[in-house]
């Protein structure tokens, strides 16, 4: 019995070593980050940033995870092939920022401020940004999968070639964004004002866009298979060449939108090409 226990505390404490060191930064290089703005290559995980200002800071192929941006505030920080899993950003000020390769999986974005950001190829799946103020901000072939963006503002954004599948983003304004060639398979929309959101060469199957407001969206070319549009508003959204096989033409709720070469329960509808 004895022995079992005494088994048991050296797996513990070793566990709660590795925890530790998988979390713990170095000194050097927070001193060289603090006091240069600079961050090559350098391990900070862990470290606490909370409140801070930083100013033009450059991150680049480092080790962030785990880190604690919360309530912090960056100038046009630069950031470069680096990981900041499981790192905290709620209600930190950084506009302007330019983020590029980097992976922010699992991490925590409330009320962030990325206004006028650039954003490439970039991971950020099962990450929350509820009420995250993303006005203007690009966002180029990056992935949101099962993350919860919900009540953010999206608006004249642009999200082309990113992946959003299982994401919550209902309650979010996205009007006027630009949302092109990205997969929204299974996305939760409802509740979300999307006014002339430009949806081309998109996939939206299984999408729920109840109660959403999609007045003057274009849909070209996108594909709407299975999707959930309970009391939605399409007035003059675009479907041409669009594909939505599970809904019938005579649906009241696509009266006024415009249907042109549109695939409808296995029909090609024409209804509203111009000659």
């Amino acid at each position: 019995m004895w022995r079992k226990f005494l088994n048991l505390l050296i797996y513990v404490s070793i566990l709660i070593l590795f925890i530790n060191n998988c979390f713990a930064y170095d000194e050097e290089h927070l001193k060289t980050f603090l006091s240069e703005g600079r961050c090559n290559k350098c391990d900070l995980s862990g470290a606490n940033f909370s409140g801070q200002y930083l100013d033009r800071v450059i991150i680049t192929d480092s080790n962030m995870t785990g880190t604690n941006f919360d309530d912090a505030k960056f100038a046009a920080v630069i950031i470069k092939s680096s990981n900041f899993s499981n790192a905290s950003f709620n209600n930190t000020d950084m506009p302007s920022s330019s983020i590029e390769d980097s992976i922010f999986t699992n991490g925590i974005f409330n009320n962030v401020n990325l206004i006028s950001s650039a954003i490439v190829n970039s991971n950020f799946s099962n990450t929350s940004f509820n009420e995250a103020k993303l006005y203007g901000t690009t966002f180029k072939n990056s992935i949101f999968d099962k993350s919860v963006i919900t009540k953010a503002n999206f608006q004249k954004a642009i999200l082309t070639g990113s992946s959003f599948i299982n994401a919550n983003l209902s309650g979010t304004f996205l009007s006027l964004s630009l949302i092109n060639k990205s997969n929204l398979m299974s996305a939760d929309l409802s509740n979300s004002k999307m006014r002339g959101v430009n949806f081309s060469h998109s996939n939206l199957t299984g999408a729920n866009l109840s109660k959403s407001s999609l007045r003057r969206a274009i849909f070209f070319k996108a594909i709407l298979n299975n999707i959930k549009y309970k009391k939605a508003n399409f007035y003059k959204a675009n479907f041409t060449y669009a594909v939505l096989k599970n809904i019938d033409e005579g649906n009241t709720q696509f009266a006024t939108a415009i249907l042109c070469k549109t695939e409808m329960s296995n029909n090609m509808v024409d209804r509203d090409c111009s000659n």
